[in-house]
């Protein structure tokens, strides 16, 4: 046997046919061990079993007391262990036994006594085959290969013996010594920096879906140009190009953990902690994949997106709503049952660990059955079901009964891998690529780098201290240096660059995977070796005549020039065919009826044409979240009998309705870090609670109704409505609109005569005779604003104070009336108003003298408008 070594060369190597000869193995660490144990007969340990070792070694370092990373293990034990597990593995590769001495450092003393622990329990025979992990059984190899004799004939390294790593070191130095007649050979590159014939190409672009597609169709127009692929990101750009151009699959596998499947491993923890983190319930809900079924999942999702919580009166109405559909599966209300109807713990505290072993077991087996009942074609689903019972299985080593959010969180990251996924296996005639830069065994003509990006490999900083390094030393132990580390990674680096002997093909994007990216750190060295040639090497493929130069060297693909659209001019109407064909509203809404007046075709479109927007599925924002919160504590309160209460009363009232209302409504105020945000939002409605009941008090008006239904006709079509808070002071009466904010726009509103929605209420308000009052009371600054000051003497006045509420209301009305005729007879002729800023001034000739007696129209777009795109404005 022939070993060909390589620290890149676990995965595929770039080699000759004829190097492929049957007795020769091209090996990294990984591939070195497993052929070492097979040889000594000490094979057969479990893959993936990292996580048991991270569980022990945390065991272990909590029996050490007033160690030096206490501090640490307090804040996070699992962290702390993974970190220290791997210092651990590093002295163990390196040679030393842990056995101690009068000047020992502190921490290797420390580090001795925690290995006398985690030797205890790796030694377990229930738990040593799962224990040992890379460290052990290449220590485990090393004292055997003394006494077994291995089939070995030569051994080809490829980086030189002073930056291999500690271990690769003692193995070639037992190798020697036990095997003298195995032949060492060092693999010199066949080029020191660049051969001086290889042409260099560095080929920039914004985005590597550009360079991809440039890439695939240069290939097709240079059938005799056969690359080699350096491909280190795990991207499938590269390989959809080249398959949509007709190539060959390589079989590139891409290894990701946005895998939808698996996110459900990081959310599962969400359902078992309060708090409610809405976010992760959410993401949970719209999973395209998840155990929960889909239609129940949109229904909880659309609640949520509204009302942030959970057991909302709306929650209930949707979730049982649909359990009586003919649509919702048997196995729905059990599936809901386990996820919502469970008991959650204080997230600052802790929960008994079966709870969460119940959790991911769950998730273990539906995973494995979902996956049989789906034809077992998604992959996706074996990786989540085998991380989901590693969980479990390391939740159950846990000796202790109860565990904390950041624990579990922990244990969950340390489990969680990425999932590959393959858009087709490798076929003949493919293309030959290899993933790591030192994966070459052979020279290549030509080689394609795909993203010659920064790996952002940097070695940390050393964090042996001069002491432990010294004493090391002198036990006859050497670590590796950064500096030694750097040097090795510099060299893999150089590889792709010292094997090619014809072309080379530099892919830099500014954008990889729809992220910012920076170049690889040896294109600096590149500009230094090509001097002056190298601006002469840099083509940008979104250039002409970085393209016209390229085509000296490559047949380029041909450019279709797109011709430019000019913007058409906006048509100030849109002509409907067939509007007897237009049916009546069953009734308006003044949010409609505003619409209709200012902006007809948003009304047109949404009422008649029935093009809404589709629901995007987020939580709300914290405006429209803090505005709805806020009706709901005012619409609670003026249920009350608030007349007879005090400020503090107002006070203790609000805390206590909020402890129900945010879980159920609010509950993203309630997340680790709002604490600031919800005390502010509380604070304001308490202050705005009180001042509505003092302002009601001097001004000797109560509560009539809130959330009054409204309804009457403008024209000949029903109208209908619902007042926010209407109150009565003897014959008088008032209604108030309740806003979180904007104060400033509310009183512009009126100084225009705009509050057509406040109007519009008082005039559907019975009786018909009588004008009511109106105001708005903005509940973040505890303001109320009027047209006068008749209803209350504290309000801040619109315009002149002395206006006459009853005929301004009256002409505003009227106004409506004519202005609804107005546009309805423009409809009934099939004429629609496109009415925005470009059209406004076309719309006032075109109308001359019409406009008097209407609602003064307005010049600028309409806001939030969803149509945008339809009128070409968008």
């Amino acid at each position: 046997m022939t070993i060909h070594f390589g620290n890149d060369f676990d995965g595929t190597v770039c080699i000759q046919a004829l190097q492929a000869e049957a007795g020769s193995l091209y090996a990294g660490p990984n591939k070195l061990l497993h052929w070492l144990e097979a040889q000594l007969v000490c094979s057969g340990y479990p893959n993936n079993t990292e996580y048991i070792r991270i569980e022990l070694y945390r065991q272990s370092l909590g029996q050490v007391d007033a160690a030096f990373y206490a501090r640490s293990f307090e804040a996070d034990r699992f962290a702390t262990a993974e970190y220290l597990l791997q210092w651990r593995d590093e002295l163990l590769l390196s040679g030393w036994n842990f056995e101690k001495d009068a000047n020992i450092p502190p921490r290797l003393q420390t580090l001795a006594e925690v290995e006398f622990h985690f030797r205890k329990k790796i030694n377990d025979p229930e738990l040593s085959a799962m224990a040992m992990g890379y460290a052990d059984r290449f220590e485990q190899v090393i004292q055997r290969i003394n006494r077994v004799h291995i089939p070995l004939k030569k051994c080809c390294f490829y980086e030189p013996f002073e930056l291999q790593r500690p271990y690769i070191q003692r193995f070639v130095r037992i190798l020697r010594e036990s095997n003298p007649a195995v032949i060492l050979q060092w693999i010199n590159p066949p080029n020191a920096a660049l051969a001086p014939e290889v042409d260099i190409m560095l080929l920039q672009c914004r985005r590597d879906s550009d360079a991809s597609t440039f890439l695939a169709q240069t290939l097709r127009e240079n059938q005799a140009l056969i690359p080699t692929f350096l491909a280190p990101q795990s991207s499938l750009a590269l390989e959809q190009s080249l398959l949509s151009e007709g190539f060959a699959a390589m079989g590139i596998q891409s290894a990701s953990l946005a895998r939808p499947s698996l996110q459900i491993l990081k959310l599962a923890p969400a359902f078992l902690w309060e708090p409610v983190d809405i976010f992760k319930i959410m993401e949970f809900l719209t999973l395209p994949l998840k155990p929960l079924d889909g239609g129940l999942g949109l229904e909880i999702a659309r609640v949520m997106a509204e009302k942030p919580g959970f057991f909302s009166d709306t929650w209930f109405a949707a979730v049982f709503g649909y359990f009586e559909t003919a649509d919702a599966p048997e196995e729905a209300r059990d599936q809901y049952e386990f996820w919502f109807d469970r008991k959650r713990y204080p997230v600052d505290k802790s929960a008994p660990k079966r709870d969460a072993v119940i959790l991911y077991t769950y998730l273990h087996e539906w995973a494995r059955i979902y996956f049989e009942e789906t034809g077992s074609t998604n992959n996706s689903l074996l990786v989540l079901a085998e991380q989901a019972r590693r969980i479990a299985a390391l939740l159950d080593t846990l000796p202790e009964q109860r565990i904390t959010f950041l624990e579990l969180e922990r244990i969950v990251r340390t489990i969680f891998e990425a999932s590959p996924i393959q858009l087709a296996p490798a076929e003949k005639g493919s293309f030959p690529f290899v993933h790591k830069p030192g994966a070459f065994a052979t020279t290549v003509d030509t080689l394609i780098w795909w993203n010659f990006l920064s790996l952002h490999d940097t070695p940390t900083p050393d964090k042996w201290q001069t002491a432990e390094r010294t004493w090391l030393l002198k036990q006859d132990i050497l670590l590796q240096t950064p500096r030694q580390q750097s040097r090795l990674n510099q060299l893999l680096q150089l590889r792709p660059l010292q094997w090619t002997t014809k072309r080379l093909i530099l892919v830099v994007p500014e954008q990889a995977d729809g992220a910012d990216v920076q170049p690889n750190l040896l294109l600096s060295d590149l500009e230094v070796v090509l001097g002056k040639n190298f601006k002469h090497s840099v083509f940008h493929i979104d250039r002409s005549n970085d393209r016209e130069r390229l085509s000296m060297k490559l047949r380029l693909p041909k450019q279709i020039a797109v011709p430019v659209r000019t913007g058409r001019r906006s048509r100030p109407h849109v002509q409907v065919a067939m509007p007897e064909r237009i049916e009546a509203p069953e009734y308006e809404t003044a949010t409609n009826l505003e619409s209709l007046f200012y902006y007809p075709h948003r009304w047109f479109f949404r009422q008649k044409l029935r093009l809404y927007p589709s629901s995007l599925l987020r939580v709300t924002g914290d405006n429209t979240l803090l505005g709805s919160l806020a009706h709901r504590f005012f619409e609670k309160l003026l249920q009350e009998d608030i007349l007879g209460l005090n400020r503090t009363e107002v006070q203790e009232w609000v805390d206590k309705q909020a402890e129900t209302l945010l879980p159920r409504e609010g509950a993203t105020l309630l997340l680790y870090g709002r604490e600031p945000e919800r005390n502010a939002f509380l604070n304001r409605v308490k202050n705005a609670a009180w001042r509505l009941v003092a302002l009601l008090r001097s001004n000797g008006w109560s509560v009539e109704q809130t959330e009054m239904n409204l309804e009457g006709a403008i024209g000949e079509v029903p109208v209908r409505g619902k007042a926010d808070l209407v109150l009565v002071r003897g014959v008088e009466k008032a209604i108030i609109d309740l806003k979180w904010s904007g104060s400033s726009r509310r009183k512009e509103l009126i100084l225009n005569g705009e509050d057509l929605q406040l109007v519009l209420y008082a005039r559907l308000l019975p009786p018909d005779e009588v004008w009511p009052h109106t105001a708005y009371f903005i509940l973040e600054e505890g303001k109320i604003i009027a047209r006068n000051a008749q209803a209350f003497k504290e309000a801040i006045v619109a315009g002149r104070g002395g206006v006459d509420h009853v005929n301004v209301c009256t002409t505003i009305f009227e106004k409506m009336e004519r202005t609804y005729h107005w546009r309805m007879e423009q409809i009934n002729r099939g004429m629609v108003e496109l009415r925005t800023a470009r059209t406004a001034s076309e719309l006032e000739a075109l109308y001359e003298g019409q406009l008097f007696d209407l609602l003064e129209m307005k010049n600028e777009d309409a806001r939030w408008d969803d149509y945008r795109t339809l009128l070409g404005v968008g």
